[in-house]
């Protein structure tokens, strides 16, 4: 057995090595983000590494509760010391021969399963050459999560068909290796026990045989019992946590199950899907070899568990769609039981009967939605137009993957020289239907709203090459795009992924981050009587131009696209603070509101400021008045959907403030509060005036 292990290392690595290489060159193409905040999210894992010096997952120089550290650790060597656009470049390399390693167990499987290497090299092939290989272009953890599941799979075959310490140590490691690669796989502590009591339904024996196995899940038992006594089982997850509470298994279950099993019988394109999923049926009452029973029973197990898992993911926290992405775990799985079929002399009529049916159930309810773009999510939706097109709407299309299904199972019973005419098509096919999901994706523009396939390092890395990749800003997000949540909040991702130097995220008053929970942020504050802050987290910051909250002390070096880059004092202060406005810069109805102006440190007598303010009235309505006063200066004008300006003076004594007052009396209807996506879409303010600017001379004056 150990021989058969070791002889085809060779030639599969370099099979292997080919596959990586062509893929490679697809992954390459892509030269920007895709996935938010996911690619966001991993990338800061890894610069965090190589920043801090600690393989513990850090977000903004917190500590985050993230399991999936695998692929953070992987990406960190990338990205260490150098430009985005260069560690993202190398990243989508990595990720084209990470991922395509899951060729490799896939191989061994099937060798395993089929006694022969022939066969085993067209699994090898297929894992490779599916549609959802094109998740490698992204930096998300099924890069690797995809071999680590199969190696873990692998590890416990062996430890099935050879049962000794040695082997329950590797599957061990495998399995730790697979749920640090993506917690989801943590499914497999539970995978392991049931597929090795079905495979030798006798308890007490095959806890003699896997004695080390045993121990360690009484260990794991203990600790799991110890946390759910302190309500702290589902934290074990980190930021997956909230997956293991409420009902896990919601209503409207059988349907989704099925329909769970559509994407995978599309992406396999039919055949291998039907003759797999007749051999795993078979094998319930046809005799097979050792390897094959402990095959047959582990991704039987794995295929169920993972299914349940991934429908009960997507019913609750999934907005009723399809995550196939979570689920093609599975797929070399039925690949090899595919392969396996081939090899049998006579097939089970009512298992090819039973299987195709099943599928084209699943096809009868499979939700068939047009995406304009690649949905990352479920990567065989790039048929979705396609199939649509001929159905001539959902319902036709459904009714016309069920008789293809059908047809499928009718031909593959009419003999077996046409069963083998289709499997062999539907290899043929498979690097078809990948090249068509890479078509699909290249095509059209990213989520981002620019072209996949653009560098744009050139227009967002500006601060990199400004400060340097080890330096440390923090950024200031804030919404200055007009009535554009979603571009706001896509203007201040591009600040942070494509700068290694953005280091920290301030939010003030609770408002605008634009990234979810598992993104700390440092709560800014100032003292409204000096304007001294709470915290001073850098020497510099990335700032609006059009802020108009407070302003920094500190000397602007730098300004792109509304951003200026400032060199701040320390400790940080605010030279100017605005009150009784919207978060955003409207003014408040019947409400006055304040700009506060800060006597500079050292200022031993009244001093003359200057404050430049810009004004804008909504769109569609008349130019409406507005009132700026101060105890130097007033200005009164209206304001149309065009920003007018104008310079006020004000007195400011020592070691004290003067305030500026704001008078808008017209207000109307406008969008809703961008400070998050909630407040945004949940009603419509109103609002008077909006002030798109403030900014304060240097320059002063004796009052």
């Amino acid at each position: 057995m150990d021989r058969l292990w070791a002889r085809p290392w060779i030639p599969i690595s370099a099979l292997w090595l080919a596959l990586a290489g062509l893929l490679a060159i697809l992954t390459t193409q892509v030269a920007d983000w895709y996935v938010m905040t996911d690619e966001l999210l991993y990338e800061r894992l890894a610069i965090s590494i190589g920043q801090l010096h600690s393989p513990l997952p850090h977000v903004h120089g917190d500590l985050i509760g993230n399991v999936n550290q695998l692929y953070p650790l992987l990406l960190a060597p990338l990205f260490d010391g150098s430009l985005v656009p260069n560690g993202l470049r190398d990243a989508h390399i990595l990720n084209a021969f990470v991922m395509s390693s899951a060729a490799i167990p896939a191989f061994l499987l099937a060798r395993r399963v089929t006694n022969g290497n022939r066969l085993a090299y067209v699994v090898a092939v297929l894992t490779v050459c599916l549609p959802w290989i094109v998740l490698a272009s992204f930096l998300m953890t099924e890069a690797v999560a995809y071999p680590a599941f199969l190696w873990a799979i692998l590890a416990l075959h062996n430890a099935a068909i050879a049962p000794r310490a040695r082997n329950d140590a590797l599957l061990l490691v495998a399995i730790g290796v697979a749920i640090l690669a993506r917690t989801q796989f943590a499914v497999l502590l539970a995978i392991v026990p049931v597929a090795l009591l079905l495979d030798r339904p006798a308890p007490r024996r095959v806890v003699s045989q896997h004695r080390l196995l045993a121990g360690a899940y009484a260990a794991l038992a203990a600790v799991a019992v110890g946390l759910a006594a302190t309500g702290n089982l589902s934290r074990a997850l980190g930021t997956y946590s909230v997956t293991a509470e409420g009902n896990v298994a919601p209503s409207g279950m059988p349907r989704s199950l099925l329909e769970h099993l559509a994407p995978l019988g599309l992406g396999l394109g039919i055949v291998p899907f039907v003759l797999g999923l007749a051999w795993l049926l078979s094998s319930v009452v046809q005799e097979r070899t050792r390897a094959q029973r402990a095959f047959a029973s582990i991704a039987g197990v794995a295929g169920v568990a993972l299914l349940l898992e991934v429908t009960s993911y997507d019913l609750r926290f999934g907005a009723g769609r399809l995550h196939d992405r979570y689920l093609f775990y599975v797929v070399p799985l039925l690949l090899v039981a595919f392969v396996a079929m081939l090899l049998e002399r006579s097939w089970r009529r009512w298992a090819i009967i039973a299987s195709g049916a099943l599928l084209a159930l699943a096809f009868a309810f499979v939700p068939v939605i047009s995406f304009h773009k690649f949905n990352v999510d479920s990567p065989v939706a790039y048929l979705n137009e396609t199939l649509l097109g001929i159905g001539g709407s959902e319902s036709g299309a459904q009714l016309f993957l069920s008789f293809v299904a059908i047809a499928a199972m009718l031909l593959l019973l009419a003999g077996r020289r046409v069963a083998i005419g289709l499997a062999a098509l539907a290899i043929v096919l498979a690097p078809v239907q990948t090249a068509a999901a890479f078509t699909r994706l290249f095509v059209h523009d990213g989520t981002s709203g620019r072209p996949l396939t653009v560098d744009q390092s050139v227009v967002f890395d500006w601060l990199d090459r400004k400060v340097g990749s080890g330096g440390t800003v923090t950024m200031v997000p804030y919404p200055f795009l007009y009535g554009a949540y979603w571009d706001n909040v896509g203007y201040w991702w591009n600040v942070e992924f494509w700068n290694e130097s953005v280091r920290r995220a301030v939010v003030y008053e609770g408002a605008f981050t634009g990234t979810p929970e598992t993104f700390p942020t440092t709560t800014l504050s100032f003292d409204p009587t000096t304007g001294h802050a709470n915290v001073s987290p850098s020497s510099y910051v990335a700032q609006a131009v059009a802020e108009t909250r407070f302003g920094l002390a500190g000397k602007v070096i730098g300004e792109d696209r509304g951003v200026d880059l400032i060199r701040v004092e320390r400790p940080w202060r605010a030279q100017w603070l605005a009150f009784n406005l919207y978060r955003d810069g409207w003014t408040i109805p019947r409400v006055d509101g304040t700009i506060r102006v800060f006597a500079t440190p050292g200022q031993s007598s009244p001093e003359r400021r200057y404050v430049t303010v810009s004004v804008r009235a909504p769109t569609g309505v008349a130019p409406r008045q507005f009132d700026f006063r101060s105890n130097a200066a007033s200005w009164t004008a209206r304001a149309g959907a065009q920003p007018v300006s104008n310079q006020l003076a004000v007195c400011v004594p020592p070691n004290g403030y003067a305030d500026v007052r704001v008078t808008a009396p017209q207000y109307s209807p406008i969008y809703g509060d961008p400070r998050s996506e909630a407040s945004f879409v949940s009603y419509a303010r109103s609002g008077g005036v909006l002030v798109t600017g403030i900014a304060l001379a240097d320059e002063t004056s004796p009052c």
